[in-house]
């Protein structure tokens, strides 16, 4: 396995970068269970969402999310789990599964829809990433092709490609942004 971490972002084979990103999630949700100990349930409230939860939204942004999401995903889950223990005083296995994921929406929804605001990382890492990728990939695909070059920044990201034409892309990150372009349509039916 190879890899760097470059400005905070994992980058190198899919492996290496999901065992990074691994290692920082496993480090989050043994932070949740540390936080545990606090007693007033709004600091917990706080600290989790403030502190814990947005610690792995850098990844969901600068990182391709197919590899990344499960990993994300675990990490939401501990921290509504954490949420849900301290806010019902550890009654909330009896809940049914419809009353628990009802329960999971209402902490994840932001507050202007009613919510707690304790935003999935897993369910905004997608169009994070392509906001975060496809900006750099617009501006580098006015650039002509010899000016990416010159630019040196296309050739070191997504090398021997010609950004204006996504037809051709064949780099990893360039397809990752394909697909995150491509479920955001189907899936979410986002448009312009």
């Amino acid at each position: 396995m190879m890899g760097l971490r470059d400005a905070g972002v994992p980058i190198g084979n899919d492996e290496w970068v999901q065992q990074f990103v691994q290692e920082n999630a496993t480090s989050v949700q043994i932070d949740v269970g540390k936080l545990d100990i606090i007693c007033d349930g709004l600091i917990h409230y706080k600290m989790l969402r403030f502190c814990q939860n947005i610690r792995l939204a850098f990844f969901g942004r600068n990182t391709p999310t197919p590899l990344i999401l499960d990993i994300l995903g675990q990490v939401d889950a501990t921290i509504l789990e954490a949420l849900c223990r301290k806010g019902t005083t550890n009654t909330h296995g009896e809940w049914t599964a419809i009353f628990r994921c009802f329960a999971e929406m209402k902490l994840q929804q932001p507050h202007f829809r009613g919510g707690f605001g304790v935003i999935s990382n897993a369910g905004c890492a997608i169009s994070a990433f392509y906001v975060a990728s496809v900006s750099l990939v617009h501006w580098l695909g006015f650039c002509s092709y010899p000016e990416q070059n010159f630019i040196d920044l296309a050739s070191t990201w997504a090398p021997g490609q010609d950004l204006a034409n996504p037809d051709q892309w064949s780099a990893p990150i360039l397809i990752a942004l394909k697909q995150a372009h491509h479920v955001l349509l189907t899936d979410f039916e986002c448009h312009v």
